[in-house]
């Protein structure tokens, strides 16, 4: 005859003990809050590239506008030198590449010269264009 302890002890190896179901089920929130952390972190790294590729954008941009805006200064600086100058101010490059370059014409008044520069920085030009009177 089988005694009751044996019985229990059986029945325990059989169906397994809560204790080893609730294992099972921390182990499948562990797993839900890893994969949920991660994919917050995913996202968030994701965020981040996308600003820095708006921000560097920003950059070229506003650079490129100065530096159209410089080659009108250059264009003035040499016109206030001599009057009858005309022609291309460049200045080369300065870092990452970014140049700029100032045309200088006569305008539709004796007394005027329109110039034209345009600033390149990265992958992006920017033009300004001013009437200059002397």
């Amino acid at each position: 005859m089988i005694s009751q302890h044996a019985r229990q002890r059986h029945q325990r190896r059989a169906y397994g003990s809560p204790a080893i179901a609730r294992r099972g089920a921390a182990m499948m929130l562990c797993l839900f809050v890893v994969f949920m952390t991660t994919m917050l972190l995913v996202q968030i790294l994701n965020t981040l590239t996308s600003d820095l590729v708006v921000i560097r954008s920003t950059i070229d941009h506003e650079r490129a506008l100065y530096l159209a805006n410089a080659g009108v200064h250059e264009a003035a600086a040499l016109l206030e030198a001599d009057n009858t100058w005309r022609g291309v101010a460049s200045e080369g490059t300065f870092p990452n590449h970014d140049t700029y370059t100032a045309t200088a014409v006569d305008g539709a008044d004796p007394f005027s010269v329109i110039v034209v520069s345009s600033g390149a920085s990265g992958e992006v030009t920017r033009s300004v264009t001013a009437m200059l009177e002397y």
